[in-house]
């Protein structure tokens, strides 16, 4: 398609023409009406439909067809039998009979911290959630894979023996490590405190205090780190 050129035409348009300034009319040759007949015909044919001599109404009916054909009911269209297929972590599509949406669903914090679905992604605010879960002076954190850390502290005064705490949360499985550090009163800074393992478990754990000197109730307590899973 191209805009009339041939002589008289004044910047790609028609011109009557004005002798009194020595303009000449455009000159009407076959190039421009081939170029315009075959921009029509082609415009129909491609709609489907065959030329018809005096059917005025062919253009209209090609571009109604074409159009149909975008939204997959006219001559062209794109089969609504087609599907959109997901893969992965992504979830939706069907067939193109109707708008589809293609979603990811992201994990919630428990989920994250269970460890379990595989069908999910994790968003870096859902991961710092799930960790934060568990962030204080007794907490935990769960790792993927299933590696847990577990810490905890006990403040008082005690005097040698044994004494029992409880892990924030059960180890599902094992306890594999379980270290005790004995806390020592400022004004006791001249004897040794200490404190041993007595036993373990998924649940919680008998730590023993000790110190080197005389009196009683002289260690202020103990922070702890259980590893397991």
């Amino acid at each position: 398609m191209h805009r009339i050129d041939t002589p008289g035409s004044v910047d790609g348009a028609f011109s009557d023409g004005n002798p009194a300034v020595g303009q000449q009319a455009t000159q009407l040759l076959a190039s421009w009406f081939n170029d315009v007949q075959e921009n029509l015909c082609t415009l129909v044919e491609e709609a489907g439909l065959v030329l018809t001599k005096g059917d005025a109404m062919q253009v209209t009916n090609a571009v109604l067809a074409l159009i149909a054909g975008v939204v997959g009911t006219g001559g062209g269209a794109v089969p609504t039998t087609r599907l959109v297929s997901t893969t992965g972590l992504a979830t939706g599509g069907g067939a193109l009979a109707i708008d589809r949406t293609i979603d990811v669903p992201k994990a919630s914090a428990p989920e994250i911290a269970a460890g379990v679905i595989d069908n999910k992604a994790i968003t870096p605010l859902g991961l710092a959630t799930a960790v934060a879960a568990g962030l204080s002076d007794n907490g935990y954190y769960v790792a993927p894979g299933g590696l847990i850390l577990q810490w905890g502290q006990l403040r008082g005064t005690y005097a040698e023996g044994a004494v029992g705490v409880t892990f924030p949360i059960a180890f599902p499985t094992s306890c594999f490590v379980l270290l005790p550090i004995a806390l020592n009163q400022a004004s006791n800074v001249n004897n040794d405190v200490w404190c041993q393992n007595v036993s373990k478990s998924l649940s919680g754990a008998t730590f023993f205090f000790n110190y080197d000197g005389s009196g009683s109730n002289v260690i202020q307590g103990l922070d702890y780190l259980a590893i397991g899973k």
